[in-house]
């Protein structure tokens, strides 16, 4: 294959792997969060919210009496009162969250550090909509019922304020379908973590007994006391926050099986239930910035994701417990709402830091985001940080480049002889076949040195994209603020596209000018496919976030003074 079309044939499979990305968002086929309209919350303080009825509960298998951990010291059961339902508060330097006493329902989880738009003014964002917060968020299970639903829950304890050293503990407690249940939220102020101590009695000799006996027999298992923690919300909340319309940012759910990533996005799959089995070690719903999941330590733990009430995304974990009459059984479990930065997640359980997955090329992904972040701990910017970084990798591949581009320019010089023996051997296309390699030969060409390095460039290039589509750090980072000379906004988010499309049009010329310093192209329909490569891209990185556009221009500009620099190198071209 002589390079030009191997170059070509890159240049469209790149093309097409960009807008594969692009149009499958676009046309539905991988979905997107609809946009929701912002409501105020009515709660009850009366009594339990209005809760829609859950799918079914998970069915898991039985197992031997006592708690899914190592068996806790005894517990003081406080004393029961029910009261009636109010909202309780949770304020700590990362967020502020609002459950409902009646269970200990979310009903919404403010992230102080993140704001909606790049304007403070936009409003924080909430990980639990309106349209979340009524399907009970957070709530349990019990035999496939909501606890929520029952009026008979008290609360211990009161609104908690903490500092960044400080923690504090909530406790819900019900009676629950013979059951007494004591949920026990302990929250600190420097993580996003709230862990939970599920404490379940029977109290009541003749529900013990009844439990007891499914238990020990292989009947109706699905009526087995099996608690289960859920984590259920659509956690954009309200209106998806500007500009984080961007179609390369679906909501999906994930989890971690075997210390294997999986995710599913297809709204079809999710409605009829995407089950993951054990050994789970954590399932959650996420997008490329944040995300919210429940993490259990324990291998018979079996999770669920789906959707419920149109736009609603649901994960859930669980297992069955047997409690035998007058015992206790304990269970231990760690939420996880917040956004997905490796400071947070790498401190939680379970391998939660596996959220942040870039992909197949993660290998080569993580590594330039970590590059990139030490370059914005010097200048600041994470525009300038692309721009080191895009520099450090054309330095790096420097050699290879230049091989490549050397290899170009020897193409280029050859392109006189080569036409003359594509006319002369028009129709005889063994001899001209012939003909080129022995010019190849005679010349000291190697027509594939052109394009290898090209090829190991690659995955770079795939690792970054993906690195900076799912990189948090970009998500309202400031470049160039301003138009220059005046106070118009311009690039003051690098995950949202150009809003004046300044760089993809610049991009675009770039590419023109790039194909002018490269080896003219005998074929005709390769060389019309060439000449409308630039518009197609440019049409494409319309939509694309500004950091890739950044990034994808300065290497072309760089590409652009390497090429140039080539051409002054190489020798004269051979007479003819």
């Amino acid at each position: 294959m002589e390079p030009k079309n191997l170059i070509l044939a890159i240049a469209i499979s790149l093309l097409i792997f960009l807008g594969w990305n692009f149009l499958s968002l676009q046309m539905g086929w991988i979905p997107q969060p609809h946009q929701q309209q912002t409501q105020p919350i009515a709660h009850n303080v009366e009594g339990p919210p209005s809760i829609a009825a859950p799918p079914a509960a998970l069915v898991a298998p039985p197992v031997a009496t006592g708690g899914a951990f190592d068996a806790p010291a005894p517990v003081e059961r406080p004393l029961f009162t029910p009261g009636e339902g109010r909202l309780v508060t949770v304020e700590t330097p990362l967020y502020r969250a609002v459950f409902h006493s009646n269970g200990g329902i979310l009903q919404q989880f403010h992230l102080k550090e993140h704001t909606n738009g790049v304007d403070a003014a936009s409003g924080r964002v909430n990980l639990i909509s309106p349209e979340a917060a009524a399907q009970g968020p957070l709530g349990l299970l019990v035999n496939g019922l909501p606890s929520w639903m029952e009026q008979a829950w008290a609360l211990e304890g009161d609104d908690l304020r903490l500092d960044e050293r400080g923690a504090g503990v909530i406790r819900f407690i019900g009676e629950v379908s013979g059951l007494r249940l004591v949920r026990e939220l302990t929250f600190t102020g420097s993580e996003y973590m709230i862990r939970e101590r599920l404490h379940v009695s029977a109290d009541d000799l003749r529900a013990a007994n009844l439990i007891f006996t499914f238990s020990a027999t292989a009947l109706a298992s699905e009526m087995m006391p099996g608690i289960m923690p859920t984590l259920r919300y659509w956690f954009l909340g309200g209106p998806r926050p500007e500009p984080r319309e961007s179609v390369y940012n679906p909501t999906r759910v994930a989890w971690l099986r075997d210390n294997k990533f999986s995710e599913e996005s297809s709204h079809k799959k999710l409605n009829e239930g995407a089950n993951a089995r054990p050994p789970l070690a954590w399932i959650g719903v996420m997008n490329n910035y944040f995300m919210g999941a429940v993490s259990m330590n324990d291998p018979e733990s079996q999770g669920v994701g789906r959707m419920i009430a149109g736009d609603v995304f649901s994960a859930r974990m669980g297992r069955s417990v047997t409690v035998a009459p007058r015992q206790d059984a304990t269970l231990e479990v760690v939420y996880f709402l917040g956004p997905k930065d490796s400071r947070h997640l790498s401190a939680a359980p379970n391998g939660l830091e596996r959220a942040i997955h870039y992909g197949f090329f993660s290998i080569i992904a993580k590594p330039l985001i970590w590059l990139l972040q030490f370059f914005h701990g010097y200048v600041h910017n994470y525009g300038v940080a692309i721009i080191l970084l895009t520099i450090v990798i054309k330095i790096v591949f420097w050699p290879l480049s230049h091989k490549s581009y050397k290899a170009m320019q020897q193409m280029k010089q050859l392109q006189p002889m080569m036409l003359k023996l594509r006319e002369k051997y028009a129709d005889d296309r063994e001899s001209m076949n012939r003909e080129i390699m022995q010019l190849y030969k005679t010349y000291k060409v190697n027509p594939m040195s052109g394009c290898l390095p090209i090829l190991v460039q690659l995955p770079i290039f795939i690792g970054l994209y993906q690195g900076l589509m799912n990189a948090i750090e970009m998500r309202h980072a400031s470049f160039i603020a301003t138009i220059p000379f005046t106070e118009i906004p311009w690039l003051m988010d690098l995950s949202a596209r150009d809003p004046f499309f300044f760089l993809p049009v610049i991009m675009g010329a770039s590419m023109v000018l790039q194909q002018k310093l490269m080896p003219m192209i005998a074929d005709p329909l390769q060389a019309k496919i060439m000449m409308f490569m630039p518009i197609l891209f440019t049409v494409l990185f319309l939509a694309f976030p500004a950091g890739l556009v950044l990034y994808w221009l300065v290497n072309n500009i760089i590409s652009i003074a390497q090429q140039w620099w080539m051409m002054r190198e190489t020798p004269p071209a051979p007479a003819t």
